[in-house]
């Protein structure tokens, strides 16, 4: 959808011709409206005014600011102008053949390098008219200005450090990288653990309370593989992929070594979980989705790996953050942007000794948007130094950073206010 989006936005930019052009020069270069003025805004030929096919469209001066607006106010006067917009050869006005009564500049000139500019569409829609038209002039159609709002969106999110050696080096670096990430994660598991098994398929469950771990090791791998995906799609940007080729390389790298950690974990005393896997395409799918539909302003996840041998202090959350919706509607909300809206998971309990009550706990927290202060203080993702911040700032929910009810599905009650780690 992004890419139809995307060739959708490219034939705009065409059909807009030459009034986009012209607005791409800024405020202040085009020629002031020859209304009430004896001074026309092109130069004068025997064309009766008109410029000669062969006289170069060069215009200097002071100029004002110009608006487009709806083409069917077609009741006053229209004019426009030229601007130097820099092309590889030099621009010139020219006419057709010849100029039918009652057809407008913009239908009547047309922009010309060696050859003609090949428009896909005429540019009839959107006219530029001076500051002094009418109040009723000066409405505009919002079809018509149609910008792609998310991408405007969450820039401090969109920013990322370059260095033109990992471009140069794009393709090199692609192989080496997936390679070591699934070498790596397989390594982690036939060298961390006992492997005098042969390879087997241990079906876990999901989470339900008379589960191992109460359902925490499966929020582990949701939250935990949308970190990886995230990362693996910064990363391959930083390499110069385009935003939708970075998402679907980081969803593609993740799940691969998902499976190769699952794979792996088969010849030890854990086994091939499918449940552990599916989790995992389920945290790259939802990260690669925010990517490429452009809400990371809006959305994310946040794991949590508290020193312990169990899952009993840890809580994921999925966060909704208000300093993105604020963005979107124009909205200074102030220190409310330093907070998020979470839905949380955690299990308490759950192969700790001495033997304490099972809990598995659904929260819903108000806690602090780390990312948003560290953009605040100046710590930004377009540096080395700061996107490492970002890295562990945005991607882990830090104890005693939220505060919220929770409830434990095992005994049907409410606990808290509380932070949802230690209590």
């Amino acid at each position: 959808m992004i890419a139809r989006l995307r060739e959708s936005g490219i034939r705009a930019v065409g059909s807009l011709g030459f009034c986009v052009l012209l607005l791409l020069a800024g405020p202040g270069r085009l020629p002031a409206p020859a209304q009430d003025s004896a001074s026309p805004p092109f130069p004068a030929s025997v064309h009766s005014g008109w410029p000669a096919p062969s006289e170069p469209a060069s215009f200097t001066g002071s100029f004002p600011i110009c608006r487009l607006l709806p083409a069917e106010l077609d009741d006053h006067e229209r004019w426009m102008g030229s601007a130097d917009v820099g092309t590889d050869a030099p621009l010139r006005l020219g006419l057709g053949s010849q100029r039918p009564i009652g057809t407008t500049l913009s239908a009547a000139f047309s922009l010309r390098a060696t050859d003609r500019v090949p428009w896909t569409r005429p540019c009839p829609t959107l006219q530029l008219l001076s500051p002094d038209s009418s109040k009723h002039e000066r409405r505009m159609t919002a079809a018509h200005l149609t910008m792609d709002a998310p991408q405007q969106l969450g820039v401090a999110e969109a920013e990322l450090p370059r260095w033109a050696f990992l471009e140069d080096h794009r393709l090199l670096l692609s192989t080496l990288i997936s390679i070591t990430a699934v070498g790596g994660v397989m390594a982690n598991s036939l060298i961390g653990y006992d492997k005098n098994h042969s390879f087997q398929i241990h079906h876990e469950g999901w989470f339900g309370a008379d589960t191992t771990n109460g359902g925490a090791d499966k929020a582990s791998h949701l939250t935990d593989y949308f970190v990886v995906a995230s990362l693996f799609g910064d990363i391959y940007r930083m390499l110069g992929y385009s935003e939708n080729a970075a998402a679907l390389w980081g969803f593609g790298l993740a799940v691969a070594t998902g499976f190769a950690n699952e794979v792996s974990d088969g010849f030890t005393r854990h086994g091939f979980s499918p449940e552990d896997l599916a989790m995992d395409a389920a945290g790259a799918a939802t990260a690669s989705a925010i990517s490429v539909s452009h809400t990371k302003d809006l959305f994310g996840m946040r794991t949590s790996h508290l020193p312990s041998d169990t899952y009993t202090h840890d809580v994921y959350s999925a966060d909704f953050k208000l300093s993105g919706l604020g963005q979107r509607l124009g909205v200074n909300l102030g220190p409310l942007r330093w907070l998020l809206f979470s839905v949380t998971y955690g299990a308490k309990g759950y192969r700790v000794q001495p033997p304490i009550e099972h809990q598995r706990q659904i929260g819903f927290e108000v806690g602090l948007n780390t990312q948003q202060i560290l953009n605040d203080i100046g710590v930004k993702r377009n540096t080395w130094w700061g996107y490492s911040l970002h890295l562990v700032g945005d991607n882990i929910r830090f104890p005693f950073t939220a505060i919220g009810m929770r409830y434990d599905l095992n005994h049907g009650k409410w606990h808290g206010p509380n932070s949802g780690n230690f209590d």
